[in-house]
C-alpha cells in the first residue's frame, strides 16, 4: 500500500508544478518526467523519478549520469546556466550512507550547470505540501485517480502544445509562393529582354535610379523589389524568400505577410535611395524585413522565441550584415532599412489574435515618419544622387549599341564628375572623334595617356586623331608607342602607312 501511495504522491507533485505552478513537461516516461520552469533565472529543471532505492552505489551513478544530460539540456536551450533539481520518489532512503548525495554537483569546473538532489520518502510525503485532493479509501479509487492526474497532465500539455503550435501555423504560404513566381519571371524578362547584369536592362526594368527617382518616377522604390542582378543573387534571394517567407506567412497569416513584406521593401529601396548612389534591384530589403517581422515575435514571445528560433536567426542576421559591411558591392542600407521597416510593419498588423489600437497607431507614425525622412534625405544627400561610375557604365552599354547620341550625355557628365577611370577620357574622346570635333578628341587621348601611359589604344587613337588634323610626326610618334607597347597588326598597318 506505501508502494501505491507514493506512486500516488509521484503523480500529485508533476500535476501541480505542471498545472499551478505553469511547469512544462520536456519528457515523461511511466517512472520519469522532466519539468522546466521558463520563468526561473537561472532556468530551472526539475527531474521527478519514482524509484524504490536500495543502495546508494545505483544512486550515485544515476546522478552522475543525469547531470549530464541536464547540461545536454542546457545546451540544448543555448543556456548560460542550468539549474536542475533530481527529486527522487522512493518508499525509504538507501540503506547505505548516501550524505554526499545532498551536495551539489556540476558539469565542470565552469560550473554552468548545477545539479542538486532530494529524497521524498513516504513518512516526508505525509508532510509535503500540496493541494488537497479527494481521499481515496480504496485501492480502486487511488488507481483511478492516478489515472485522472495522468491524463489532466497529458491533457494540459497538449493543450499548451497546440497553442504553440498555433502561433508558428496561423496561415499558409500562399503570397511566398506567388512572390516567387513573380521574380522567377521577372528574371527570365530580364535575360530574354537585355541581360540582368545590363544597367540599362535594369533601368528600362524598374531598378532603382536616384536620378529618375529624383524625376518623379517614385514607382522604381517599389518595382526594384522584383528585380535582381545576375543568377546567383536571384537564387540565393529565392531561397531566403522561400523559407523566411513561408515561415513569416505561417505566424502572420497572408495580408498581413503581404503588407510587411512591402513596407519593408520600400523603406529598403528608400533607404538604398538616401545612401547609395549605384544602380539596385533585388528583393534584399524586403527579405531583411522578414527578419525584421520574425524579431517582433520574439519581442512579444521572448521565451518561446528563444527556446525554438531566436538564437539561430539572430545569428543568421548578424552574419549578413557583418558581410553587407564587409563587402562593398553590398547595399546595407536597403538591409537596415529594410530591417528597421519590417519590425515597424509587424508592430502595425500585430500578430494574430493581438490587438493595441494605440500602439499600432504610434507605429504607424512612426513608419510613416520613418520612411518619409529617409526619402527627404535622399532629395539633399547631393553625394548619392549620382555617380560617374554608373555614368560610365551607362555609358558603355549605349556605345556597344551604338546610340551615340544617347551615350554622350552620360560619358561627358562622367568626366566632368571626375571619373577617376582613364576609360572614361577615353570614350569621350573616342566619340567626339565620332563627331569630327579632333581638337577636343585630342585633349582628351591626352589626359586619358598621362593617366594610363601604358593605354595602347589610346596612342593608337591618338595618332589617327593627329592624322586628321595634319599633324603627321606627331601621329608617327603616337603609333609607334602603340606598337611599342602591343604589336597589334593594325598598328602595324598604321605605322607602315605613316612611314610610307
Amino acid at each position: 500500500m506505501e508502494g501505491l501511495q507514493q506512486d500516488y504522491f509521484f503523480w500529485r507533485l508533476i500535476h501541480h508544478f505542471v498545472l499551478n505552478k505553469n511547469y512544462r513537461v520536456l519528457e515523461q516516461t511511466r517512472r520519469e518526467v522532466w519539468l522546466e520552469d521558463e520563468e526561473a533565472n537561472p532556468r530551472r529543471i526539475l527531474r521527478i523519478v519514482r524509484r524504490d532505492l536500495d543502495f546508494s552505489s545505483w544512486l550515485k551513478r544515476d546522478v552522475v549520469e543525469s547531470v549530464e544530460k541536464f547540461e545536454h539540456i542546457r545546451r540544448q536551450l543555448r543556456l548560460r546556466k542550468l539549474v536542475g533539481e533530481n527529486m527522487y520518489v522512493t518508499d525509504y532512503p538507501p540503506v547505505d550512507s548516501w550524505d554526499e548525495m545532498g551536495k551539489p554537483f556540476f558539469e565542470s569546473k565552469k560550473k554552468r550547470t548545477t545539479v542538486h538532489t532530494v529524497f521524498i520518502d513516504y513518512q516526508q510525503a505525509l508532510t509535503f505540501e500540496l493541494p488537497t485532493t479527494p481521499p481515496c479509501h480504496s485501492i480502486e479509487e487511488m488507481d483511478l485517480t492516478i489515472a485522472h492526474l495522468k491524463q489532466q497532465v497529458r491533457q494540459v500539455q497538449a493543450e499548451r502544445d497546440e497553442k504553440v503550435k498555433s502561433l508558428f501555423f496561423y496561415g499558409k504560404p500562399v503570397a511566398t509562393n506567388i512572390l516567387l513566381m513573380s521574380i522567377a519571371v521577372m528574371f527570365y524578362l530580364l535575360e530574354t529582354k537585355g541581360s540582368s547584369t545590363s544597367i540599362l536592362t535594369l533601368i528600362e526594368f524598374g531598378a532603382k535610379f536616384n536620378p529618375l527617382i529624383l524625376e518623379g518616377e517614385w514607382w522604381r522604390l517599389v518595382t526594384a523589389m522584383f528585380l535582381h542582378i545576375g543568377f546567383l543573387h536571384v537564387l540565393m534571394n529565392s531561397l531566403a524568400l522561400y523559407y523566411l517567407g513561408s515561415a513569416v506567412e505561417r505566424m502572420y497569416g497572408t495580408v498581413r505577410f503581404i503588407f510587411i513584406y512591402f513596407v519593408a521593401g520600400l523603406a529598403g529601396s528608400v533607404a538604398s535611395f538616401a545612401f547609395n548612389e549605384q544602380v539596385a534591384a533585388g528583393a534584399s530589403g524586403a527579405i531583411f524585413g522578414l527578419f525584421g517581422a520574425l524579431l517582433y515575435f520574439g519581442v512579444i514571445h521572448k521565451k518561446l522565441f528563444l527556446r525554438t528560433m531566436g538564437k539561430s536567426v539572430i545569428t543568421i542576421l548578424l552574419i549578413n550584415l557583418i558581410i553587407g559591411f564587409s563587402l562593398p558591392m553590398v547595399d546595407n542600407g536597403a538591409h537596415i532599412g529594410g530591417l528597421l521597416g519590417g519590425f515597424l510593419a509587424s508592430s502595425i498588423v500585430q500578430l494574430p489574435r493581438k490587438r493595441f489600437v494605440v500602439k499600432q497607431l504610434l507605429s504607424l507614425s512612426l513608419t510613416a515618419l520613418f520612411i518619409y525622412g529617409l526619402f527627404w534625405y535622399g532629395t539633399i544627400n547631393e553625394n548619392k544622387l549620382s555617380s560617374p561610375m554608373i555614368d560610365l557604365q551607362i555609358g558603355q552599354e549605349y556605345l556597344q549599341l551604338e546610340e551615340l547620341e544617347k551615350a554622350y550625355p552620360f560619358l561627358q557628365r562622367a568626366v566632368e564628375q571626375g571619373a577617376d577611370l582613364p576609360e572614361a577620357t577615353f570614350l569621350l574622346a573616342y566619340l567626339e572623334a565620332m563627331f569630327g570635333n579632333y581638337s577636343v578628341a585630342k585633349e582628351l587621348f591626352l589626359e586619358t595617356i598621362e593617366r594610363r601611359p601604358e593605354f595602347d589604344e589610346a596612342h593608337y587613337n591618338l595618332a589617327l586623331i593627329y592624322m586628321e588634323l595634319g599633324q603627321i610626326e606627331d601621329a608617327r610618334a603616337s603609333i609607334e608607342r602603340a606598337v611599342n607597347l602591343k604589336r597589334d597588326e593594325t598598328y602595324l598597318d598604321l605605322q607602315k602607312q605613316l612611314t610610307n
